[in-house]
């Protein structure tokens, strides 16, 4: 046998692939939603900090630590969007490499905040 899924259980396979549909759920959902957020960041509007805040939270959680408390303060559509990126943050990629140049943004939104 040279097939190595021949060494598996059958159901052991099957969850694997569920497992692996979930995580590109996750993905397709998830990356629309991180590039509303970065919009957002970005923006002047006065949900922006919340949303850098959630982000660096992800980024360096000991550091940003994410007070629940900012969810309120977001419209229904960013709400949405910080649950999908959570759910993508579990596929266990580091949600800033998602981005091209995503460390070198993050790292701006450190320093902005930190200067806050």
């Amino acid at each position: 046998m040279t097939d190595k899924t021949a060494m598996f259980p059958e159901g052991l396979l099957f969850l694997l692939e569920q497992e692996e549909k979930r995580r590109q759920q996750r993905e397709e959902t998830g990356l629309p939603a991180l590039t509303i957020l970065i919009d957002a960041a970005h923006s002047g509007g006065g949900q922006a900090r919340h949303i850098r805040r959630f982000l660096l939270g992800l980024y360096n959680a000991s550091h940003w630590p994410f007070e629940l408390n900012r969810l309120r303060a977001l419209d229904t559509e960013l709400q949405q969007a910080v649950l999908q990126v959570l759910a993508l943050d579990w596929n266990g990629r580091e949600v800033h490499t998602y981005v091209p140049g995503g460390d070198q943004l993050f790292q701006s939104w450190w320093e902005w905040e930190a200067s806050a």
